[in-house]
């Protein structure tokens, strides 16, 4: 007894001694770092473009991107602009105020919601709204066409030199796209060749004469097109002459949809093949295979205003190992 009586106390002193094993500490949370600026574009009486570089994720991933606007001289709090996930293209901050001075900055969020640094300011002085056009506007959209048509500016119209109508670039280091000019009295423009089912997004930039810059940009105006019918998927996809080196492949004629078939793009394992010169009454396809390798094929028709068909049925084959040739459906 006095030796068990012994051992007891010795394990309650070393329990006590020891006492409970501490909690590791967790580690800090670490927010997202500061998105770096990139630049601005198309600045007007009431927007401008913004675009940043990617933040540094913390401990958890990037949620969100929160631009805010700093009216300088005023004692109100920073407005929150814009919200988006995209970085590293121009995003549209609207709302603002004709000739008025602000500092742009932009903070990431991640997915607990906690924010980072702001990026540098960028400094910004929006435009005196009596120079700048009306955002354009679109009528009698069809599948492929559209009449855009804007407000000139409250200037004379001596000061004017024209007008162009922009596609507004997504990215820092993409071109802008000039879609047609005008002489400084026509205010409207017939765009052709659309695809059906797009939507497009648009600004007109006033040019000024007498040395005066060219950016007086409206605000974007957006539309989409009228979406068509697509022509019905080729059918009878067989195939009709097969050898260890070479198949080919032919089908049925699409019934057009809306617009008449332009060509065929057969696939093979997935793979669009390049057919020079395409016609639609070219329905057949010779390709190259290897010996004793299997393929899958398809074929999609494309109409005169780029619309796709849904794919046609799938044939599947095996090229023979031998020289020999094997006509048939497939």
């Amino acid at each position: 007894m006095g030796h068990r009586h012994f051992l007891g106390i010795a394990l309650a002193v070393a329990l006590v001694i020891s006492g409970p094993v501490p909690a590791q500490a967790s580690a800090p949370v670490t927010p997202p770092g500061a998105p770096q600026a990139a630049g601005t574009q198309f600045l007007s009486a009431t927007t401008v473009d913004l675009a940043w570089m990617p933040a540094a994720a913390g401990t958890n991933p990037i949620a969100a991107y929160e631009v805010y606007a700093r009216r300088l001289g005023w004692i109100y709090p920073d407005e929150l602009v814009a919200t988006t996930t995209r970085s590293w293209v121009f995003v549209p901050i609207e709302g603002l105020r004709p000739t008025t001075n602000y500092d742009l900055f932009v903070r990431a969020r991640d997915t607990s919601g906690l924010r980072g640094p702001a990026s540098a300011p960028v400094n910004i002085t929006t435009l005196p709204s009596e120079i700048v056009p009306g955002p354009p506007v679109a009528t009698d959209v069809t599948a492929t066409t559209a009449t855009i048509s804007w407000q000139p500016p409250a200037v004379a119209v001596e000061r004017i030199a024209g007008y162009d109508l922009i596609v507004p670039p997504a990215t820092p280091t993409q071109p802008i796209q000039i879609r047609a000019r005008t002489d400084p009295s026509t205010t409207s423009v017939q765009l052709t060749g659309l695809r059906p089912g797009t939507s497009y997004v648009f600004l007109v930039v006033v040019r000024y004469t007498g040395g005066t810059p060219r950016s007086a940009p409206s605000a974007r105006g957006a539309f989409t097109t009228v979406p068509s019918v697509p022509p019905s998927p080729p059918s009878d996809l067989t195939v009709t002459a097969l050898t260890p080196t070479s198949a080919t492949v032919s089908w049925t004629a699409s019934t057009p949809g809306d617009f008449p078939i332009s060509r065929y793009y057969p696939y093979v394992n997935g793979v669009g093949l390049g057919i020079p010169n395409p016609t639609p009454d070219v329905r057949t396809v010779t390709f190259a295979v290897s010996p004793g390798g299997t393929y899958e094929v398809y074929v999609r028709a494309v109409d005169q205003a780029g619309i796709t068909s849904a794919p046609s049925e799938t044939v599947t084959f095996t090229a023979p190992s031998h020289d020999r040739t094997s006509p048939g459906r497939w």
